[in-house]
Parts: C-alpha cells; structure tokens; sequence
C-alpha cells in the first residue's frame, strides 16, 4: 500500500520558463537580443556547465555568487564581445531571485492538494536554496511534509541524496513509497533504494520504459491506488 509520494521538482512539477534552465527570463535582455541568432551555440556550450548542479552552495547569496563565477566563465569561453563582470552579476541575479523563472505545470496545484488529503508528499530534488523561496511564494510548499534539496545536504540524487532523505525521514518505508522523476538514471538510483518509481514524460519523449510512464500528475493514482 502506498503511503508516500516524492516528487522531483523540474520537468515534473515545473520547467524553466525559457526551455532552458541556464537562460534565465530577461537572459537576452541583458546580453543582447542580438545574440539569439547565436541560441542553439550557447546552449551547446552551456552544457560544459551542467556540472553546477554538483556544487553545494547553502544559502542565496552563495549561490549568486557561484552564478556569477559559472555565467563569467562561461561567457569568456563563448567570446561573448561584451564581457564584464556586471553582465555576468545581472544573469546570476536574475537566476537567483526571479521567481519567474520557473512555470508550474497546469495540473500541479489541483493534484497536489487532492494528493496531499490522501498521502504524505515529500520532494527530493537537485537544486539550489532559491528552490525553497520560489516554492514558498508559488504557495506549492504547503503540500509537501519534506523537501530536501541537494545542495543543501551537499549531495546529488546520484550521489547519496536519496540515503540523506530516508535518514532524516526515518518513518518512510520505500516500499510504501513511489518516487516520481524525469529521468530513467536517477529512478534507477530511487529503485536501488527500494522506491517504487514512475518515469515522468511530459513531452512524449519515451516509446518504450523499464518503468511505469506517466505524462500527467493525474495518471499516478492509476498506478498506487
């Protein structure tokens, strides 16, 4: 019997409101809108960047600062002809504390509050201390019992955040448990754990899982009741 749901938080209650997590919503605003001609580039050399998600800053201000550092670094590799530390301060504060940088699904408040009358809801997820604000000020973070963030247990989903998680949630059976991600190595992780798991796709991207697909909030009730 499931007692418990835990949610990943991108691309399955949310999704960046660019289509990409590294252009923040005024990112063309502050390096030049004549630089979208360039758009698949950059996201070609953000990717040298995903490593960020590793890093383990513990408040916001911390994490504007390592911003900073990886938008400066990764401006100067792209030969970005305006390169300033002011520009690089602007896109790790827009990224930081714009609230608006993420767009919640359609379905996320009905389901999370029909869920939450009939389970514990929990969120694991690899993110960084704006999480909690924006959650708070979206009025999502009522729903949950638990959320655990990686940066702030300076461990990843992939690296032990999931053992950090049953530690400081000792009453949680993973066998009572589903764990919902978007991503099949990290249910893969969820599993060893001995999670129950459903592969988020809300894009239609898998034809054929391992695990039970889901595309919408709703159809997790067809697989735990």
């Amino acid at each position: 019997m499931i007692k418990n749901i835990i949610f990943d938080n991108g691309s399955v209650l949310c999704e960046p409101r660019t289509g990409h997590w590294l252009i923040t919503p005024k990112f063309w605003d502050i390096v030049g809108n004549d630089e979208k001609e360039n758009v698949e580039k950059i996201k070609s050399s953000m990717k040298n960047y995903s490593h960020i998600v590793t890093q383990q800053p513990k408040t916001e201000e911390e994490e504007y600062e390592m911003f900073v550092k990886a938008y400066y670094q990764f401006l100067k590799d792209y030969n970005y002809k305006n390169l300033s530390k002011k520009i690089a301060e602007e896109l790790a504060f827009d990224n930081v504390y714009n609230d608006d940088k993420y767009i919640f699904y359609n379905d996320v408040d009905d389901c999370l509050d029909k869920f939450s009358k009939k389970y514990d809801l929990y969120m694991v997820t690899d993110a960084w201390a704006s999480t909690f604000r924006v959650l708070d000020n979206r009025d999502i973070s009522k729903y949950f019992k638990n959320i655990t963030v990686s940066a702030m247990e300076s461990k990843t989903k992939l690296e032990g955040l999931f053992e950090v998680f049953l530690e400081k949630n000792k009453d949680i059976n993973p066998l009572e448990s589903v764990f919902i991600d978007d991503r099949i190595d990290i249910l893969d992780k969820a599993y060893e754990c001995g999670f129950n798991v459903l592969l988020m796709d809300r894009k239609n991207k898998y034809n054929d899982c391992k695990y039970p697909v889901i595309h919408q909030l709703s159809d997790i009730e067809k697989f735990i009741s």
